[in-house]
């Protein structure tokens, strides 16, 4: 005999808009604002400035839904997701480039390596990262506003 899965009705985090949830923790996505929520973003944001599965945090994410924008994870957002994730991806003028943490024996904790096909660059700490990760020359923090789709793998 197949087991019924419970299900409720709970409004959505953004907007408000009601929502499937169900006993296995899984959120239908809303149909009103878009947001996809994957557990609890109130305690994923306190605790690591992201959320989940959207990277871009709660508080962020209800702020750019109360000025009609899309759902879009700022430069922090996405070194605090790669923090979190250990791996991350955009795109940027048709290429994807992809950003991890990689630990060997000689470096603790890891290294920052930010790369694509064309190029791999590493970082000693997320300080360095931030103010050196460039594409041909252009720091990512600079042309973050160009940049979509910023998601974990």
């Amino acid at each position: 005999m197949k087991k019924e899965i419970k299900e409720e009705v709970v409004p959505c985090e953004i907007c408000g808009h009601p929502v499937i949830h169900n006993e296995y923790g899984l959120y239908q996505d809303c149909p009103q604002c878009g947001w996809r929520r994957g557990g609890d973003n109130v305690e994923l944001e306190r605790q690591w400035g992201v959320s989940y599965p959207m990277l871009v945090s709660l508080s962020h994410a209800r702020e750019q839904y109360r000025q009609g924008l899309p759902f879009k994870a700022d430069f922090d957002e996405f070194v605090r997701g790669l923090l979190f994730y250990s791996e991350m991806l955009f795109d940027y003028q048709g290429e994807t480039y992809e950003a991890y943490l990689y630990r060997d024996k000689e470096f603790e904790p890891y290294k920052f390596v930010f790369c694509c096909a064309e190029f791999l660059q590493e970082y000693v700490s997320e300080q360095e990262f931030r103010e050196k990760a460039n594409i041909q020359g252009k720091r990512l923090k600079d042309i973050w506003d160009q940049v979509q789709e910023p998601r974990y793998m």
